[in-house]
């Protein structure tokens, strides 16, 4: 039941919103010179906004994968650790369909290799790790607006502070805790949650590294703005299962 809370978690896809800085190329308004924060936050915001390569790293998981937001594309490979085992599921995303492969399971005659086909909208209801929005699978949208504080360290270089709690509704915070209760579980120092970022001389975000009492997330962009081809699965990957099995899934 955890691993498949974890699969699951990796495919929780509800809505995002749109920041209103940054136009359909992802370019964003320069930020005030001199304002650290306004700075990352765009950076932030910037590269969310744009096809990328993503590397998501926290205790038991790692995504890695590539997002095409404009395009409504995503394509992951997560691999999860759970009770001395090591589990690879893929994740592919297009438009409005999801498709998942299990990666292990133990329902009868349901190959683990195949991909199960969702529609996006039934994700929304479960997210243990917060995966709100498929094309933003770091989180960046709803991290940006919970950084409360920067300093630039060095050239392209922050450290900073966020308040968990000012992540607007209905936002991904990527693999960070979300609900209130997992937020009490980190000793109540949500509000004041120190991370590190970089960001390149074009303005993107490349890095970001958010660290609570006993948990870390880290998140690391390539390919910045660069075209990626995301295909449905074929139908000989694919494997039809019936609504119980995917609702249960779901759930």
């Amino acid at each position: 039941m955890v691993l498949r809370a974890i699969l699951v978690s990796l495919l929780a896809l509800a809505a995002a919103g749109c920041d209103s800085s940054s136009d359909p190329s992802g370019q964003t308004a320069a930020p005030p010179a001199g304002d650290p924060l306004a700075q990352v936050r765009a950076a932030a915001v910037k590269t969310a906004g744009v096809p990328a390569h993503v590397s998501l790293t926290s205790p038991g998981v790692e995504v890695a994968g590539d997002t095409d937001p404009a395009g409504k594309g995503l394509a992951l490979t997560a691999t999860t650790s759970a009770d001395g085992e090591t589990t690879e599921s893929r994740i592919r995303v297009v438009g409005d369909d999801a498709w998942m492969t299990l990666g292990k399971t133990y329902l009868p005659n349901l190959d683990p290799a195949k991909f199960i086909r969702f529609p996006a909208s039934e994700f929304a209801r479960a997210s243990l790790v917060h995966l709100g929005d498929p094309f933003d699978p770091a989180g960046l949208k709803g991290l940006s607006a919970t950084m409360t504080a920067a300093t630039r360290t060095a050239e392209g270089a922050y450290t900073g502070r966020l308040d968990l709690t000012e992540a607007p509704a209905r936002v991904s915070r990527g693999l960070l805790p979300a609900t209130a209760e997992q937020l009490r579980g980190n000793g109540g120092l949500s509000q004041s949650v120190p991370y590190k970022a970089s960001v390149d001389a074009q303005g993107y975000l490349t890095s970001l590294t958010v660290t609570l009492p006993t948990y870390a997330e880290t998140a690391e962009f390539s390919d910045l703005g660069k075209p990626v081809t995301i295909a449905r699965p074929g139908a000989a990957e694919v494997i039809e299962v019936p609504d119980g099995i995917r609702k249960l899934l779901a759930d």
